[in-house]
């Protein structure tokens, strides 16, 4: 089954109603559909201050720093600081959050969704310098220092960019004429090397050279009232970083859907654009805590070069799974969630010397917005 991108509107989808018999659907204005917003040559380029705190104080204010890591040994972590979470964003109440995964080598697994009520949230408005409680993250392009720790779990990372920061077009989606309800997101560091120790029950590893990456988001729009679902992924292939989001809005905006994707080679970006498909393959699973399914695999194919670049993800597995709602999923019934994975992937790419073909690690992440029967767990067409 595969959904696409091209020429995106009205999305039909298995299961789900047709809307177009229903009100006009709102709009969305995509990353890449409102060229006249900005200055073309200078619309994709990230400064400090991209990286930098956004909150302008209006009340469904949100944002996070999110900074991820693999090795070679197969040792994984995640963690993001959250001035307060992608949900429910009408709760002036809601505490903000550290969220920290590490996976290790053997398996064992550590995940927790910590929330800081009472606890200011502190951030510099020109670059990257964040606080929350005893973690903290901070830096400026090309390098970054992050602190965070929680129960027998300390992480202390350095990362040191090796790809230049990017934006998807104007790095934002807009939900109204105005320009003023929005979710942007930039990607300070695509690709980095990392060094420093992860602290895990009294046992500290030392990382060497590890695969690192560092993104940031924010905005006033919040999931639950636009999103459907959403499906992103980083990932690391020889000399080829990969950079990608599928976003499906929900029913009041058409079920349409916006696509981010970035492609570089070396420290060189190769290809930005709104434009790929992305294809379920293989069984699907379950998650325990959400009841949200993702596949075995995934195929995406981006338009390049007057041919097509091809990515295929194998091997997934769940590394967090966390519910997006108070609501518990039943036997028949999936709730808005968020699910991490870990997979193999490769990468073939129509290069104007030959193809060349590379394969490596990828964490991605899917996220629902919307209780939906577990039997369409296949949301992505």
């Amino acid at each position: 089954m595969t959904s696409t991108a091209f020429g995106a509107g009205l999305l039909l989808v298995p299961g789900l109603r047709s809307v177009a018999s229903a009100q006009t659907p709102k709009r969305v204005i995509g990353n890449y559909e409102a060229p006249g917003l900005y200055d073309q040559a200078a619309q994709e380029v990230v400064t400090d201050r991209d990286d930098g705190y956004h909150n302008d104080g209006n009340p469904r204010h949100y944002e996070w720093w999110y900074f991820d890591l693999f090795t070679q040994s197969g040792l994984k972590a995640a963690v993001i600081l959250m001035d307060r979470p992608l949900i429910m964003l009408d709760n002036p109440d809601l505490p903000p959050m550290l969220m920290l995964n590490v996976e290790l080598p053997d398996g064992t697994n550590r995940d927790f969704q910590v929330p800081f009520p009472g606890v200011n949230f502190i951030a510099a408005e020109e670059h990257c310098d964040v606080k929350l409680g005893n973690n903290w993250c901070k830096g400026r392009y090309p390098n970054w220092q992050l602190h965070a720790e929680h129960d027998d779990v300390v992480v202390d990372l350095e990362l040191v960019a090796t790809v230049e920061s990017w934006r998807a077009g104007s790095g934002a989606m807009y939900f109204d004429e105005a320009l003023t309800v929005f979710n942007a997101h930039v990607v300070p560091a695509p690709r980095a090397v990392v060094n420093g120790t992860i602290q895990v029950a009294g046992e500290t590893i030392a990382i060497e050279d590890g695969h690192g990456y560092h993104d940031h988001n924010w905005g006033n729009a919040g999931i639950e009232g636009v999103l459907k679902a959403w499906h992103w992924g980083r990932a690391e292939c020889g000399d080829f970083t990969l950079n990608f989001s599928y976003i499906q809005h929900n029913a009041d905006y058409g079920n349409k859907v916006v696509c981010k994707f970035m492609l570089a080679k070396d420290s060189e970006i190769l290809l930005s654009t709104g434009e790929f498909e992305d294809s379920f393959v293989g069984e699907i699973h379950v998650g325990p805590q959400s009841g949200n399914g993702w596949p075995d695999g995934f195929l995406i194919e981006a338009p390049y070069n007057g041919d097509v670049i091809r990515i295929e993800i194998s091997g997934n597995h769940l590394l967090s799974d966390a519910l997006n709602s108070d609501q518990q999923p039943d036997d028949e019934t999936a709730r808005p969630g968020y699910i991490r994975l870990g997979g193999d992937i490769r990468v073939t790419v129509p290069l104007a010397g030959g193809t060349e073909v590379a394969t490596g690690n990828i964490i991605h992440e899917m996220s629902f917005s919307e209780s939906i029967p577990k039997a369409e767990a296949n949301w992505l067409l």
